[in-house]
């Protein structure tokens, strides 16, 4: 009999622990068990990860209870892989692929009453009420006491005592879904549609893992395929996940998995009540669904099963988390699919780099659609040089004018500006300083409609002053445009349109993102205007404009994935126009017309990007060339952060050694200062991600061996945010 068990306890150390298993849970633990251990003076949720032979102490804690059911053997595995890659504990690992909701949030329980089995005593019925009674429940066998209303306690309780009845409890199923949904019919497929179908579900059917990058352009039907692919898994008691990118993004594809296939679609995002996401953890769990649909973190949905993963829009940062288990979701996806001998669908219209890379050198199978649905012609695209346009007004006399002809056809209009508020700054046109956050190391953005400051990174907020705090001058003005600002020109300028503004600051709310959606699909808005929330995966047939009000926000940032980013974003947002019958048109306004990532967005030239863009990575040894790991350093005091900087830096430097490894830096953050904590950073750059990881582990071990709590040591595996 097992005596000893390895717990992975959801702390930040860099190892499992052993408990003692008490006899009675001795037959029921398996490796991935869930359960309540002691820890310190705290009851924690943590999980079995093995049963060792020996215990690695004299004096041992006991297991107190189990928590929950195990987590399957590939989601260990996976755990597993993620604590290495990742360089981050196993315990913690784990929490983050189970929602804290599913153990801490138990079902409502429900009273039943239901009919007994034998043969009943009909004289001990007495009254028309007992009698109404036992008519119903023996035409219905169970009953929920929420529709027992019209019965009195002592009839029930006469009936139970005669031995007819019994009163129980079981767990409340989840609501259902209260909307309905039209069947959907399946479209005809286009024959590069046709042909990607065929060959992942060839592969689905094989039942061993491959990875496909399926590059189509946008409005060429890529949703349509993956509903095809999901449905062939039918009857094979295999499930689908779904990513998406963002949450505004998963009330559209919902509605189109649910018109295809039922109620048997579960929803896992982070706007979620705790008892939603535990009642879909526990559908999914169970079997009861086919398909989970969310964000990141769905990934993770428990599937007895699985049989395939599909990845949208898999070039999306918000696939990489930014706290904690530093993971990409696109990543985490294929090895899920690697671990469970399944397929793995990586979509997108701009692919990452690191992707196309991937599938150009044969690591993933390649598919490709070139066309758009019905033939429909790919937008027009224009590009103008702002800095020949008029001073007085964010729009170009070109742009407000097309805007103009849209609202006469009756047709809608994309007004895209990836930066919210109404300006970037308040600035003092006396001494020239602008106001900055008195936690971090930017200035605060000015959101008109609020009378407010705000700080986007620390979201400290603050009144705008009447005089400048650093020279008392009185004339300060906003510089610089944000959504806000061109909400208020449109209005002017458009009066008698319909307009509507989507970014994080206006989409409050659960359901704020699929209310506005559905005036914007019903024709109820003319001009939709927001930051790159509007640009990603929307199909509204009646947007034949779309109008990048400044491409070059962005496009100059310290980061080397700048103009892949907006070569990306900017395709995208062209990509909303022209879905419908009526031809689509775009315009870009700009400071930097030959910039190639404009240049190419222009005439939808991925490859011509591809091959400009992967030059600059090649030469730079950048991925997907080399694995990349970002050393952050963070402490209250500025010259601590350095110091406990340039101590990682050391340590790395002895042990290089001549070793086929760059570093960069230490230097300070592109935002030097966040929250209040100084930050540095520092770069690893190599063929050999053994290497890297040794390397990064080495700096992080020495700076907080040598500085304990005083500083923050934040290891990221292949980072996508380099701010």
């Amino acid at each position: 009999m097992r005596t000893l068990a390895d717990i992975a306890v959801p702390v930040n150390l860099p190892k499992t622990f052993h408990y003692s298993i008490p006899p009675e849970l001795a037959g029921d633990l398996v490796v991935g068990s869930r359960v309540i251990v002691p820890f310190g003076s705290r009851r924690v949720s943590a999980t079995v990860t093995g049963f060792p032979e020996k215990a690695g102490t004299a004096k041992l804690k006991s297991i107190i209870s189990i928590a929950g059911p195990p987590l399957s053997p590939d989601l260990m595995k996976l755990a597993a892989w993620m604590a290495d890659y990742y360089l981050h504990p196993i315990g913690m690992a784990i929490e983050t692929m189970v929602p804290r909701a599913v153990e801490e949030v138990r079902p409502k329980r429900v009273r039943m009453l239901r009919m007994l089995d034998g043969d009943h005593d009909m004289d001990a019925i007495r009254g028309p009420k007992q009698t109404a009674l036992f008519l119903l429940m023996s035409e219905r066998l169970t009953v929920p006491f929420s529709e027992l209303g019209k019965f009195a306690p002592s009839t029930i309780k006469a009936l139970c005592s005669a031995g007819m009845l019994e009163i129980f409890e079981k767990d409340e199923e989840p609501a259902a879904e209260n909307q309905s949904f039209t069947p959907d019919a399946q479209p005809e497929l286009m024959p590069e549609q046709a042909a990607a179908v065929s060959t992942i579900g060839e592969a689905v059917a094989r039942g061993a893992f491959e990875t496909f990058l399926l590059h189509g352009v946008t409005g060429s039907g890529k949703t349509e395929v993956y509903l095809r692919c999901i449905g062939a898994l039918a009857g094979t008691g295999k499930g689908a996940i779904v990513l998406v990118p963002e949450i505004a993004l998963t009330p559209q594809l919902l509605n189109r998995f649910r018109k295809r296939f039922g109620s048997r679609i579960a929803m896992l995002h982070s706007g979620m009540t705790d008892r939603e996401r535990a009642d879909e953890y526990r559908r999914i769990r169970e079997g009861s669904v086919d398909v989970a649909i969310g964000a990141r973190s769905a990934v993770f949905a428990p599937f007895p099963d699985l049989g395939l993963l599909v990845v949208d829009e898999e070039h999306e940062n918000s696939y990489k988390q930014d706290e904690g288990l530093r993971y990409h979701g696109r990543d985490v996806a294929v090895m899920r699919a690697k671990l469970r001998n399944a397929v793995c669908v990586l979509g997108s219209a701009t692919p990452s780099l690191e992707s196309s890379y991937n599938a150009r050198s044969g690591k993933y199978r390649y598919l490709r659609i070139e066309k758009r649905v019905d033939h429909r012609p790919m937008p027009t695209v224009e590009i103008l040089d702002m800095k020949t346009s008029p001073k007085a007004s964010l729009f170009s006399p070109k742009l407000a004018a097309e805007v103009q002809a849209r609202l006469d056809r009756k047709e809608q209009a994309l007004l895209l500006l990836n930066r919210r508020g109404f300006s970037s700054v308040l600035i003092c046109g006396d001494c020239g300083r602008s106001l900055p956050c008195p936690s971090c190391s930017v200035s605060l953005t000015f959101h008109k409609n609020v009378r407010k400051l705000k700080c986007h990174y620390c979201d400290h907020q603050a009144e705008p002053p009447e005089t400048c705090p650093n020279c008392g001058g009185a004339d300060l003005k906003p510089l610089g445009a944000g959504t806000q600002k061109i909400e208020e020109e449109v209005a002017k300028a458009f009066s008698s349109s319909r307009i509507e503004r989507m970014d994080s600051d206006s989409i409050r709310g659960r359901h704020a993102y699929d209310e506005l959606l559905g005036r914007v699909d019903r024709c109820e808005v003319d001009i939709l205007l927001g930051t790159q929330m509007i640009a990603k995966g929307h199909d509204f047939p009646a947007v034949t404009l779309v109008g990048v009000v400044d491409a070059d926000v962005g496009l100059n940032l310290p980061d080397f994935r700048s103009s892949e980013k907006t070569f990306q974003l900017i395709t995208q947002a062209a990509g909303r126009a022209g879905r419908g019958d009526t031809a689509g048109e775009v315009i870009i306004q700009t400071l930097n017309p030959n910039h190639y990532a404009l240049r190419h967005s222009r005439t939808h030239d991925y490859d011509g990007f591809y091959d400009e863009e992967i030059r600059f990575r090649e030469e730079l040894g950048y991925p997907p060339f080399g694995r990349m790991i970002k050393i952050e350093v963070k402490a209250a005091r500025e010259n601590l952060a350095l110091d406990a900087a340039m101590t990682g830096r050391d340590r790395i430097r002895r042990l290089l050694k001549g070793k086929e490894t760059i570093l960069l830096g230490p230097a300070p953050s592109p935002i030097a200062k966040v929250r209040g904590k100084f930050r540095f950073q520092m770069l690893l750059l190599s063929k050999r991600r053994d290497l890297i990881h040794s390397l990064a582990i080495e700096a992080r071990k020495t700076v907080e061996e040598k500085f304990g709590k005083k500083v923050q040591v934040l290891v990221d595996v292949d980072p996508v945010n380099l701010m």
